[in-house]
């Protein structure tokens, strides 16, 4: 930063510093110590990360789980005590909305809903009726600055955790990420259940999130079925879905030997039993439908073809998962 520039975010330095760092926190008394709650400080440097990682862009904070996670990520890291672990995540993204510079924009719909709001009673509720949120637009152009953004950071681990900053690690959410696909693809399934908590609404998305990335990774973006190899260039969502064989509401199982990558077609198909999978991973069509048009779009072209299969078989799906999909059909 040069000139006018460097200038003008000093003087934004000065305007925002004292709102980031007189953020009004709930802090009760623990033995005579007064803990503040991590959870307003530790969303921020997770929007911070998201800046710095390019997944924040265009001043929209979209409850993501890459946001969700780095979250979390700080609050363990950095929480004075235990008393902190649950990590509510909708509390701090809805009442940042009292600091003046975070502002909430609602769902398609839910406006008169959103403006009336004065409190969210639950993760389920917040994504019910807040889209994403947004900074004063000076803020934002301030925290883009790779300088402004690292004074930013050192403000809020200085003032809000002084006594554990020195726990502080960058990118501490795509580590996080990155362990829960390391588990998904190298832990057994009885394993990994054992510290899946299915109420937790925030870890199912976050979990979610990671089971699909790593199972289009293992099938390199290509449908295990038709052989469709599908790349999105843009960066936008994937064109593949990354299947459950079992469904999660069933076994709560995001290891990888449950997944299959399937067209948003063959997925379909898949969950209404139109096909299965036999011991010999070849597809086995349903009897009991017909396919009156475009027979070469259909799912009987498929019947006895051999599937495509990630290249590390450990990678491969469960043959005991395929039976419990069968038994369902």
């Amino acid at each position: 930063m040069t000139g006018n520039y460097s200038l003008l975010f000093v003087d934004y330095l000065r305007q925002y510093l004292p709102k980031l760092t007189k953020l009004k926190v709930y802090a009760p008394s623990v033995g005579g110590v007064r803990l503040e709650a991590p959870y307003k400080p530790a969303l921020l440097l997770a929007v911070l990360e998201g800046i710095e990682e390019g997944v924040i862009r265009d001043n929209r904070v979209e409850i993501t789980p890459e946001l969700i996670a780095s979250f979390k990520a700080y609050c363990h890291l950095l929480s004075p005590g235990p008393d902190y672990a649950a990590c509510p995540f909708h509390m701090p993204f809805f009442y940042l909305k009292n600091s003046g510079f975070w502002h909430l924009h609602a769902q398609p719909g839910r406006e008169l809903v959103l403006a009336s709001l004065k409190s969210v009673s639950s993760f389920r509720h917040l994504r019910d009726v807040v889209a994403f949120a947004s900074l004063d637009a000076s803020l934002w152009e301030l925290l883009l600055q790779p300088v402004t953004r690292e004074e930013v950071r050192q403000a809020l681990l200085a003032r809000y955790f002084p006594l554990t900053r020195h726990y502080f690690r960058p990118h501490a959410g795509q580590e996080k990420l990155d362990e829960l696909g390391r588990q998904m693809l190298e832990e057994p399934a009885a394993v990994y259940n054992r510290v899946v908590d299915a109420a937790d609404e925030t870890e199912v998305l976050v979990r979610s999130a990671v089971f699909g990335r790593e199972v289009l990774r293992a099938y390199e973006s290509t449908c295990a079925v038709s052989g469709l190899q599908l790349l999105s260039t843009t960066g936008a969502a994937p064109l593949l879905d990354a299947c459950h064989i079992v469904p999660w509401s069933v076994s709560h199982d995001d290891t990888i030997g449950n997944g299959l990558s399937l067209c948003p077609n063959l997925h379909r198909a898949f969950d209404r039993h139109l096909f299965w999978v036999d011991d010999d991973y070849r597809v086995r069509v349903a009897e009991g439908f017909g396919e009156l048009g475009g027979h070469d779009y259909g799912v009987q072209r498929f019947n006895g073809k051999q599937l495509r299969l990630p290249k590390v078989r450990t990678w491969w799906p469960k043959v005991e998962n395929l039976a419990a999909q069968r038994k369902t059909s």
